[in-house]
């Protein structure tokens, strides 16, 4: 009895519990609701700009030299001497001599050929004199026997007039000759004389080692000019006309370039031209590797801030932005490269408040711009921010600046 008395106070417990829950719930207030926002979304926005003439295609390159080569010992022997510019950077000019080999053994050579030579000379006067004296000899006879026969010219006339004997000793002068001029040639060797204007890269050998023929001494390039070669993808090489038939040297007016080096936080500019086009597409990226040249890279320039000789060469090796002038357009717009969206529009504020998607065509990328043509119209705001939701002619609040 008592039992079930215990599970009648239980469930009542559990049942009033659930009333009073319920009525709590039913007394809650509801919270506070706000009104749907009916307000317009707010974009940042940036004027367009017209502009019209050359465009100039951007690209980047490494500066190298047009010519480099290995200079190296065409004779054997050791290095007796070097120039104050045969180190890793020094400069020179063509003709210099920049290391000498020795040239005791060559010189021995020199002298052991002239006499060859003197030996050949007279030996050619000797068989001279002997066909000459052969030839009075002959004529005496004649007078002597009027029935005596005309020499001939078949081999025992020639031998008869010693003929041979000459034809021999020319051929050993001859042969003596050749020797003196190689043996002259192997001494003005042992001289390693610059080719160009140019620096030095790197020295394989010095003074006092041992080369043979063939071994390099040193590695050479060029500073008459530098050369930057720019891959360009199609579309903008496209907007270099006449690229393909370009070349510096079949035109007076290559078409311009202009070489940009930063150092320092300084920006440094150099006039170039366009040298030429590879004519083979690489074949890894696919693009078109044009070549820009500038002449004297290393000269002094006065820094036009301070009017001081300090402004940097522009050195093989630097990395260099080029703009090449491009082909001239009448009319095109230029707007932030990130308002062009990825279906080809951009999003003008027109009548100030009213969202106006307009289809344009991107002529260039630079930097954070993008060169356009289209419907559009100078001075327009153009909207740069992305927007979750957007239609055309939806209505926008431009932030104000």
């Amino acid at each position: 009895m008592r039992e079930y008395k215990s599970y009648i106070i239980g469930g009542g417990f559990i049942v009033g519990s659930l009333v009073l829950a319920v009525i709590l719930v039913a007394l809650r207030s509801a919270p506070p609701q706000d009104p749907p926002s009916n307000e317009a979304p707010l974009v940042s926005s940036t004027p367009i700009e017209l502009r019209s003439g050359a465009l100039q295609v951007r690209g980047t390159g490494t500066v190298r030299p047009p010519r480099e080569i290995d200079l190296t010992a065409e004779v054997g022997g050791r290095i007796v001497s070097v120039s104050d510019a045969f180190v890793s950077g020094g400069t020179f000019r063509t003709g210099d001599t920049l290391a000498r080999i020795d040239p005791a053994d060559y010189q021995s050579q020199v002298r052991q050929a002239r006499a060859a030579v003197t030996q050949g000379q007279f030996e050619v006067l000797q068989a001279r004199e002997e066909v000459g004296i052969a030839k009075e000899e002959y004529d005496r006879m004649r007078q002597r026997a009027a029935d005596a026969p005309e020499p001939d010219s078949t081999e025992l006339g020639r031998l008869l007039f010693r003929e041979p004997q000459l034809r021999a000793a020319e051929a050993n002068l001859e042969s003596a000759q050749a020797q003196l001029e190689t043996a002259q040639t192997n001494l003005e060797r042992t001289a390693l004389v610059a080719p160009f204007d140019g620096r030095i890269r790197t020295t394989q050998a010095n003074q006092g080692a041992y080369v043979a023929p063939g071994t390099p001494i040193a590695q050479l390039y060029s500073t008459e000019q530098a050369e930057v070669v720019v891959p360009l993808e199609s579309g903008r090489a496209a907007l270099i006309e006449g690229l393909w038939q370009t070349s510096a040297r079949q035109t007076d007016e290559p078409r311009s370039a202009t070489v940009t080096l930063t150092y320092g936080g300084t920006e440094y500019t150099w006039d170039g031209y366009v040298d030429r086009v590879e004519g083979a597409l690489d074949a890894q990226t696919r693009t078109v590797n044009v070549a820009v040249r500038v002449d004297a890279p290393y000269d002094t320039r006065p820094n036009t801030d301070t009017d001081t000789d300090d402004d940097p060469p522009l050195a093989v090796g630097s990395y260099v932005s080029v703009d090449i002038e491009g082909r001239s357009l009448d009319r095109y717009y230029a707007v932030p490269r990130r308002a062009v969206r990825n279906d080809g529009t951009v999003w003008t504020v027109e009548a100030d408040t009213m969202l106006v998607m307009r289809d344009v065509t991107v002529v260039q990328h630079v930097d954070d711009q993008a060169f356009v043509t289209g419907d559009l119209t100078d001075g327009r705001p153009v909207i740069t921010d992305d927007l979750p939701v957007v239609s055309d002619s939806m209505t926008v609040r431009r932030a104000t600046e």
